[in-house]
């Protein structure tokens, strides 16, 4: 009797453990911005979407730009805003960046500013959508 045996890949188990952890939440590029201008970032996620919520005050929707890039998976943000220091007023341009895990639709993002709050929804894609049944001939 031959007896089977199974190998794991390690790689594959990593890329798997890492897919798993950080691809739930957006990964953000330039916290210490955020945090040298206290500005918030929140997220929550549910089972159709993510939502994250950026403060940008003082930046208006006008003067607010997003891109998104696909194939890196990256949002790229850039809002020009006016602030109150001991000196006057100061003119300031916010640049934040982050990637969205392969679990979400990138197609379907959609963002609104209002009150100095971006709000940004990103689908999560439905397994099914992704998932193709090959017929072996």
């Amino acid at each position: 009797m031959t007896k089977l045996t199974t190998y794991n890949n390690p790689i594959a188990n990593i890329e798997k453990f890492f897919n798993e952890q950080f691809n739930l939440i957006p990964v953000f590029h330039d916290l210490d911005q955020v945090y040298r201008t206290g500005d918030s970032v929140r997220f929550s996620i549910n089972e159709s979407a993510m939502n994250i919520d950026i403060d940008l005050p003082g930046a208006k929707k006008e003067d607010t730009e997003m891109t998104v890039d696909s194939n890196s998976r990256e949002v790229y943000i850039t809002a020009n805003r006016t602030v109150r220091d001991t000196q006057g007023e100061v003119k300031q341009k916010l640049n934040r960046s982050f990637s969205i895990g392969r679990e979400y639709d990138l197609t379907g993002l959609s963002a609104t500013q209002s009150d100095g709050v971006l709000s940004i929804s990103v689908p999560r894609i439905k397994k099914d959508t992704y998932i193709k049944k090959v017929t072996i001939s």
